[in-house]
């Protein structure tokens, strides 16, 4: 019992090694390492930010081995849209409530 609740933990701190530096923002590679080692996208939301972007991407990540989930913030950049339209995923908005 208490290898379920190590078990993701350690995956996820796995995920987060750390990483060649590089253009690329760390989050989308973090995004990939999480991919290699078994996470899969659960849902993408658009979401406002105040950075130059004007928006990020809220991608939340399963991980089916053992029931967990995590979120991961990515910037709205020309490489994460053509990465999420590769792998057919459809971001969706926030239904804004007034």
């Amino acid at each position: 019992m208490i290898n379920d609740t190590i078990l993701p933990a350690q995956m996820w701190m796995t995920a987060q090694e750390p990483r060649v530096a590089s253009f690329v923002p760390n989050s989308y590679l973090l995004l990939l390492s999480a991919l290699d080692n078994g996470w899969r996208i659960q849902k993408v939301e658009l979401r406002p930010s105040w950075d130059q972007h004007g928006l990020v991407y809220l991608v939340s990540l399963y991980l089916y081995t053992s029931d967990h989930t995590q979120e991961i913030l990515l910037p709205r950049t020309p490489l994460v849209e053509s990465f999420l339209e590769e792998h057919f995923v459809q971001p969706v908005s926030p239904q804004v409530r007034l």
